[in-house]
């Protein structure tokens, strides 16, 4: 079959291309080995609906979607339905569980999980004209099986700017690599534990297997920087050691997300010798309350601990940081800034909260003493910029003994303060 997989604008991102769609590139290279013709749009870098006009024909379009964009893949469906009326629809990635949001009248089928066995299934049945609304992904279990993203499907830049304030530690592009699959916590503003638990648990790619892939990326496209995109990459420490002994031969440049905790500073030692040059951590508050509200499982001196040991081991601190959470209290913001003035980091990513769909906040928001206002996912930025600039403060959440005015009050104070420290990511 002809195939054409869709990557969505991403007009609240200012750096749109600074990640590739490897799910997208995952399933091209499946689908490549089964004798499929396949391409690849990314419409990443667009800003409306209507750079759908150059879309070729085919026999099928794959759209990938977050939660947040899923109003977008349906209005992206309808274009190519349009133009295309006979051709069908298929939907997948992260925010496909959200089929509440799925209009049924744009889209022939979806994949909940894991795409790259279930999306054979869904050709097979739509050739023999039994393709269903809703397919459950089949859990790969052995990572290790799944062939490489097929990157050389992308046929503009692999990524863009991945380290703090653009750095470049080689010359070229960036990409991203993804070692494992789900996270074995349960932040309560997190939608990876239901993917986690939909998908059959936490998988690990082996070593080796990882090893081979950069190599491999290093050698065709002379790309020598990476993200690890895993949610939690030192699940494994044992692993993350065997990945550093390896990966270190290369002469590459990566960085890295993962909790405060379990973080240490001989481990830290062993990225940062292996070419580790970044570590985002999810840090979130430094108010205990909060950080229990979010389930987050560890405290604002761990959080401090962390960060001390990412600068004695010589790699940059990015810190993932959230306002207007729920359990956010007046005493919030100035625990925060008191905390920031004292503990070392390079940059922060602050974003504003919003209730993920499939979290449990957004499941269970009476638990969490608060309300949702508005559950339209195009209101759904949490960002702070965006491709125009200062993005508008939405009133998504409301904490019900609190005003709405004190709340955003806060949130602009917040942002002054980190606006004043000149650490504040804007890209």
């Amino acid at each position: 079959m002809r195939i054409i997989l869709i990557y969505l604008p991403h007009p609240y991102l200012i750096e749109p291309d600074a990640q590739a769609p490897l799910g997208l590139l995952y399933l091209g290279a499946v689908l490549e080995q089964n004798g499929h013709d396949v391409k690849v749009k990314n419409y990443s870098s667009w800003h409306t609906a209507e750079s759908i006009c150059d879309l070729p024909d085919a026999d099928v379009y794959g759209i990938t979607t977050t939660s947040l964009e899923l109003k977008q893949a349906n209005r992206y469906a309808f274009l190519i339905k349009e133009k295309y009326p006979k051709a069908a629809v298929i939907l997948g990635g992260p925010g496909a569980y959200t089929h509440e949001f799925v209009d049924w009248n744009a889209i022939d089928s979806i994949c909940i999980g894991d795409g790259e066995d279930t999306i054979l299934t869904m050709l097979s049945d739509l050739k023999s004209g039994k393709l269903k609304p809703k397919y459950m992904g089949q859990p790969v279990c052995d990572l290790d099986t799944v062939p490489f993203p097929a990157r050389h499907l992308l046929k503009t830049i692999q990524g863009g700017n991945i380290f703090a304030y653009g750095k470049h530690y080689a010359a070229g592009d960036s990409t991203v690599i993804l070692t494992s699959r789900g996270c074995p916590f349960k932040c309560s503003f997190c939608g990876s534990p239901y993917f986690t638990n939909l998908s059959g648990g936490v998988r690990f790619r082996g070593a080796e297997n990882i090893y081979n892939e950069i190599k491999s990326v290093v050698t065709k496209f002379n790309i020598r920087q990476f993200r690890l995109s895993d949610d939690m990459f030192i699940a494994s420490r044992q692993r993350t050691i065997e990945i550093c002994n390896l990966v270190g031969e290369l002469g590459v440049s990566w960085r890295i997300s993962t909790r405060v905790k379990p973080f240490d500073y001989e481990i830290a030692k062993i990225m940062a010798g292996a070419g580790c040059k970044e570590v985002s951590f999810g840090v979130e508050s430094f108010d205990d309350d909060v950080l229990k509200t979010l389930k987050k499982g560890t405290t604002a001196l761990e959080n401090a601990k962390a960060l001390e040991i990412c600068k004695d081991a010589g790699m940059t601190s990015r810190v993932l940081f959230m306002i207007r959470t729920p359990g956010q209290s007046k005493h919030t913001v100035p625990i925060n800034i008191k905390w920031l003035e004292q503990v070392p980091y390079d940059i922060i990513a602050c974003t504003s909260f919003v209730p993920m769909p499939g979290s449990d906040i957004w499941t269970n928001p009476d638990d969490y003493n608060i309300e949702i206002l508005n559950r339209n996912l195009d209101d759904y930025n949490f960002y702070f910029y965006g491709s125009g600039g200062e993005n508008k403060l939405q009133n998504i959440i409301k904490i019900k003994n609190r005003s709405l005015e004190e709340l955003n009050n806060e949130t602009t104070e917040f942002k002054n303060y980190i606006k004043s420290t000149g650490k504040l990511n804007t890209g």
